[in-house]
């Protein structure tokens, strides 16, 4: 079976399950991000061990656990008392643990297993909270319509979730056009090389490409999906995920160069490991999670 046909079974497969994950939200895809985070994590873990470091992987991994959790049921990126506490703990434990591990490397060991929690759980917990936004609309914060969403709309909690179901569905189509348009156009038109130090594939062409594509993309699918999403903040949410989105790529292909490898593993059948599928959506849920606080704040 060659690689295109997995693809294929895969994909057909895992996209009508993953929006069936998306329409149920609530625990069923707390339950789905965190299995996926911790199998990231993992990866990252042993990426890490190409580098000769030692993470402390179960610590870490029951951490991310943790942290997803006190976000679920805390919104913990609000209650900054409760990010604090954790945080605290965590490279406390962590440091603690070290001392009695024998490793080489401490330095190396500490640094990974909380870089790891940072990068991966703590991005994973603002995919949960893009998908959780409902729950926000009716806090005191939420004062103004600042959306410009029609409140008559969102009324009903079944609406507004199926309204964020459909937002979370929407950045994952804007990062899969802008992964596809970036990688054909730069197949075919793509000469100036975008950094040959760690991917030397990828072009400024099909960057552009990609970026271009972003915003088209969740644009178009808001406007099928969620009418009354106001457009102006498609194409900010387009455009955030268009840049970011190929940052979060970049940044896994380095540390995979940096280690010597291709794949972050080979669990997903043509595609590699979950770290290679999530790498831009790491980057990209925070930075669109971080706009929508932004507009409640400023509301």
């Amino acid at each position: 079976m060659n690689e295109l046909v997995k693809r294929i079974i895969v994909a057909f497969v895992g996209i009508p399950l993953a929006l069936l994950i998306m329409y149920l939200g609530g625990y069923p895809f707390l339950v789905t991000v965190a299995i996926i985070s911790s199998i990231a994590l993992w990866e990252f873990y042993k990426i890490a061990e190409k580098k000769h470091a030692f993470p402390n992987k179960f610590p870490g991994i029951l951490a991310g656990l943790v942290l997803m959790s006190l976000f679920y049921y805390r919104n913990t990126f609000f209650d900054f008392v409760w990010l604090l506490i954790f945080l605290t703990l965590f490279i406390i434990i962590v440091f603690s643990l070290e001392l009695f591990r024998n490793k080489p490397n401490g330095f190396l060991n500490v640094s990974t297993t909380i870089a790891g929690v940072i990068y991966i759980s703590a991005s994973f917990c603002c995919l949960i909270g893009l998908r959780e936004f409902y729950k926000l609309i009716d806090s005191p914060i939420f004062a103004n319509d600042i959306t410009g969403i029609n409140r008559s709309f969102i009324i009903s909690t079944f609406t507004k979730s199926i309204f964020c179901c459909w937002l979370v569905a929407n950045i994952f189509i804007s990062v899969w056009v802008s992964d596809s348009a970036a990688y054909f156009i730069g197949v075919k038109f793509g000469k100036h090389r975008l950094f040959p130090r760690i991917s030397p594939k990828k072009s400024w062409e099909g960057a552009v490409a990609g970026f271009i594509f972003a915003i088209i993309g969740f644009s178009v699918s808001s406007a099928l999906l969620i009418p009354k999403f106001p457009i102006m903040h498609a194409i900010i949410i387009g455009a955030i995920i268009g840049v970011i989105g190929q940052v979060g790529d970049l940044a896994e292909s380095l540390l995979k160069r940096d280690a010597g490898i291709k794949d972050s593993s080979g669990i997903i059948p043509g595609h590699g490991g979950v770290l290679d599928r999530f790498d831009s959506i790491l980057f990209v849920a925070p930075a669109v999670y971080i706009y929508l606080l932004v507009l409640l704040f400023v509301g």
